[in-house]
């Protein structure tokens, strides 16, 4: 009984988990079919569903496909530290 019991709640877990991977994932990235239907597949026929989703459907992150991380503060951008010191540099020259 206590078997049974784990069983159902790794199965529930499971389930929910891939569900809400499946539902987080990119409508465009995802594989093979759309993107709803893996979430019907992974709610309604369970286990099997999940994992056919991992195997076949999840997006998978390669070269191609990967963007460019954004930096998290302003001072992490290269770009926006260059234009901070031009324009301190502009300021300097203009008070002189």
């Amino acid at each position: 009984m206590r078997f049974q019991i784990f069983g159902l709640i790794v199965l529930i877990v499971f389930t929910v988990f891939v569900t809400v991977f499946a539902a987080s994932a990119d409508r465009n990235a995802v594989r093979v079919l759309p993107k709803y239907v893996w979430i019907l597949l992974c709610l309604f026929i369970t286990p099997i569903g999940g994992f056919l989703y991992l195997t076949f459907g999840r997006p998978i992150g390669g070269p191609g496909r990967r963007q460019k991380p954004r930096p998290a503060a302003p001072d992490d951008d290269p770009q926006f530290l260059r234009d901070l010191s031009e324009r301190l540099r502009k300021d300097d020259e203009g008070k002189e």
